[in-house]
């Protein structure tokens, strides 16, 4: 019977190199969809962490000025104290008549009942002030320049834009109906970028006043 057995020593090297690339083959395809899944991972964490912060930031922009009892708040004329493109600044009795911690209608300067809101060009941030004290919301570097955008609306749906570099005035915050917010982070390849738009729920009795 003409036959072999076995194999030869090339059959057996054809053999090892077509296993070697077939499993680098496969070794890269799962290191692609690794990074592939850890970029959308990185990508939906980014996301959900900006919706959060600006979340917050209408949260409170709805409370702006709010008392819950009537009288004695000295923040509740003007609930929105800074009106700036890339910083606000909230006013609103969180404690009602019945704390003494801090006294009610008392905003000192370390008082919880003033909240700001803004952006840092240079370090690439969004913080949260509270009375003296500041907290980042977002990770250093990540924030580009004009990265928090705010914009100020009256009852007729009309811009209030403040003048480049300065704010709105008294009068003008006096107007302001609602207030929109756009937040734009980068991480790494990523750009994430969540809007949200709030009412001030003390200015219900706006009515729109059209000239003519």
């Amino acid at each position: 019977m003409n036959g072999r057995a076995g194999f030869t020593i090339l059959e057996v090297l054809v053999a090892a190199a077509s296993s070697l690339l077939i499993l680098a083959a496969v070794g890269g395809f799962a290191r692609a969809e690794s990074r592939m899944v850890e970029r959308e991972s990185r990508r939906l964490r980014a996301r959900e962490a900006n919706r959060r912060v600006v979340a917050m930031i209408a949260r409170e922009i709805r409370g702006a000025g709010f008392a819950p009892v009537p009288g004695g708040f000295d923040g509740a004329a003007d609930g929105l104290a800074v009106a700036a493109r890339a910083h606000l600044e909230i006013r609103s009795d969180l404690h009602g008549t019945t704390s003494a911690d801090p006294p009610d209608g008392i905003l000192d300067p370390d008082s919880d009942e003033r909240l700001g809101f803004s952006s840092n060009p240079s370090r690439g941030v969004v913080s949260e002030s509270m009375g003296r004290q500041t907290l980042p919301l977002t990770l250093e570097s990540t924030v580009p320049r004009d990265g928090l955008v705010v914009r100020y609306f009256d009852a007729c749906g009309r811009e209030l834009v403040p003048a480049p570099g300065g704010e709105l005035s008294l009068e003008e915050r006096a107007t302001v109906r609602a207030v929109a917010v756009r937040l734009t982070v980068v991480e790494g390849t990523e750009t994430v970028t969540s809007e949200a738009r709030a009412a001030l729920r003390n200015r219900e009795t706006l009515r729109c006043e059209r000239a003519g």
